[in-house]
């Protein structure tokens, strides 16, 4: 059994039949997934629709792009911590500085306060963090004892030591199956499997040998990514696929 714990299937303007997409995550065994809010509509979009499926589940959470005057709506966010039974995680929460939607100073405000709902909530978070590491740990310093992941993280070995230190899992995606920078790969590889979380970011970030072939990615294509590192790591595709899945189980509580 495989577990995808991070997509956005749910948004609305996803582009295939989404009890299609279910159905053939299931037959490559991916059972279990995590849909991912953005903003305020997006997370209720999640909560939705993890509702009306089976091994379904939701996270929300408002991502740093959309920062500039989101502080708002921090309240409306927590109902839905409040009020839903398939809420598993605070995200995609974070920073970036890759590119310029809202000020690093928005970005760092509406990231702690939501940091603070998950403290409160006792809930995991899922981080999103691009070019912003240097402002990212001064954060986490503030708030000892926090449980996530560091979503499609390809930073440098030594972020994810940092990270791993912090008791943090790494999300790994398509993106480990088709960089060509020698240094990323090695990054990759070095990471522990005990502390690895398998996502697909669907619709995007479609692994090889799928890429360029298929126009969207999907959950179904998790099997492709754990193929992957089995190979580069010289395991089974079993015993990547248990420990993933129990690392998945045990920071989300599926």
């Amino acid at each position: 059994m495989l577990i995808d714990t991070h997509c956005h299937i749910h948004e609305i303007d996803f582009p295939l039949n989404t009890d299609e997409v279910i159905n053939r995550a299931h037959q490559a065994g991916v059972m279990q997934m995590i849909c991912v809010g953005t903003n305020l509509e997006s997370s209720r979009q999640a909560l939705e629709f993890a509702k009306s499926q089976d091994g379904v589940f939701a996270s929300v959470g408002i991502h740093p792009h959309y920062a500039t005057g989101e502080l708002s709506k921090l309240a409306d966010l927590e109902k839905l911590i409040i009020t839903n039974d398939k809420l598993v995680a605070i995200g995609e929460i974070g920073l970036d500085y890759h590119y310029t939607n809202s000020s690093p100073s928005e970005q760092i405000k509406l990231l702690e306060a939501q940091i603070e709902l998950a403290i409160k909530h006792d809930i995991p978070i899922i981080f999103h963090v691009r070019d912003a590491f240097d402002d990212f740990w001064p954060v986490l310093d503030k708030f000892p004892q926090l449980h996530g992941v560091l979503h499609c993280f390809t930073d440098s070995i030594e972020s994810a030591e940092e990270g791993l230190k912090r008791g943090f899992y790494i999300g790994i995606n398509g993106i480990s199956t088709f960089t060509k920078d020698e240094v990323q790969k090695l990054m990759f590889k070095s990471i522990p499997i005990d502390r690895i979380l398998l996502e697909t970011d669907a619709p995007f970030l479609t692994p090889t040998p799928l890429r360029g072939k298929v126009k969207v990615n999907e959950p179904a294509y998790i099997k492709e990514i754990a193929e992957y590192n089995c190979q580069v790591r010289h395991i089974s595709f079993d015993e990547l696929a248990n420990i993933t899945t129990a690392n998945a189980r045990t920071l989300f509580k599926l």
